[in-house]
């Protein structure tokens, strides 16, 4: 819908710029909008690629820990021990 235009051409250039500055603003707002959605999409896929790689690290940490307690079972509940003594001192001092 075209303004109606003034006596006063100053009037009527500053209407024409506020209107040049509105779209303006409308089309940066969809660009950020685009923008910020393709940009969480990304970071999305990389969190999932770390999530999975630390599954995967996890897992293999865990085998490799029941294979050490299953060759040495003796040693393992000794280090058990001093592990759970040893915090077991430290949370006591508080």
């Amino acid at each position: 819908m075209p303004k109606a235009k003034t006596q006063y051409t100053e009037i009527d250039d500053i209407r024409e710029d506020l209107d040049s500055l509105k779209n303006n603003v409308i089309e940066l707002t969809r660009t950020m909008k685009k923008n910020g959605t393709v940009q969480t999409a990304a970071i999305r896929d990389v969190a999932i690629d770390r999530i999975e790689d630390l599954k995967t690290s996890g897992k293999a940490q865990i085998n490799h820990l029941e294979r050490r307690v299953k060759a040495k079972p003796a040693e393992s509940v000794a280090i058990a021990f001093a592990t759970g003594l040893a915090v077991s001192l430290l949370l006591g001092r508080r």
